[in-house]
């Protein structure tokens, strides 16, 4: 008997752990038409996303609070709503990955004049900009945002450190090292004029 209990707790460690492990994918809820999505981004968030569009009419997405993460999961959320034709709101910030799928809405909103979108290049694990990556996303933008500052975008998609980013509210836009903590206004930019929000 002992032996039997001994192996079952042998089996059932690793499920006990990866149930008591915080779940690190993004928050996805849904009411109605609305889908509202926060948190990190993960592998499996665009297949999340794509089964609750397949069984329900989806026609708005707010972000809210994002950081962003995996990249390949951004483009496919971004395009997922594309070919839906799902509308994106942000309501406080979207950062990184997170950018992409606000880009994908067939209409594109920030809610509140403390909500932003943050851009910067892909990065390898060391937050290192990864080089062959810039040319996918310079190509992958302009196709959702056809009116892109082409400009301003070549200035975000080079920064060479995942602490670097551009942050485009609806009244200023900010370049800013270290997170936030060290910015610089980009003088007379806005997410209307760097042609990111269609509303």
């Amino acid at each position: 008997m002992k032996r039997i209990s001994a192996l079952k707790i042998l089996f059932c460690l690793p499920a006990f752990i990866l149930a008591c492990q915080p779940s690190f994918a993004m928050d996805i809820s849904y009411s109605g038409s609305t889908v509202q999505m926060s948190g990190p981004v993960v592998k499996g968030d665009c297949d999340r996303l794509k089964a609750i569009i397949s069984a329900n009419k989806i026609e708005r997405l707010i972000l809210t609070d994002s950081l962003g993460g995996d990249a390949n999961t951004g483009f496919c959320v971004g395009e997922t709503i594309r070919a839906n034709n799902i509308s994106t709101v942000i309501k406080g910030y979207c950062e990184s990955s997170c950018s992409r799928m606000w880009l994908g809405g067939v209409t594109r909103k920030l809610d509140g004049d403390d909500s932003t979108v943050g851009l910067h290049g892909n990065y390898d694990f060391r937050g290192h900009l990864i080089d062959e990556s810039t040319v996918r996303l310079r190509e992958w933008i302009p196709r959702f945002a056809p009116k892109v500052d082409v400009e301003l975008m070549n200035r975000w998609t080079s920064l060479y450190y995942n602490h670097y980013m551009m942050f485009f509210y609806n009244d200023r836009a900010q370049l800013c090292l270290n997170g936030s903590k060290e910015c610089e206004n980009i003088a007379g930019r806005n997410v209307f004029n760097a042609g990111l929000e269609s509303q």
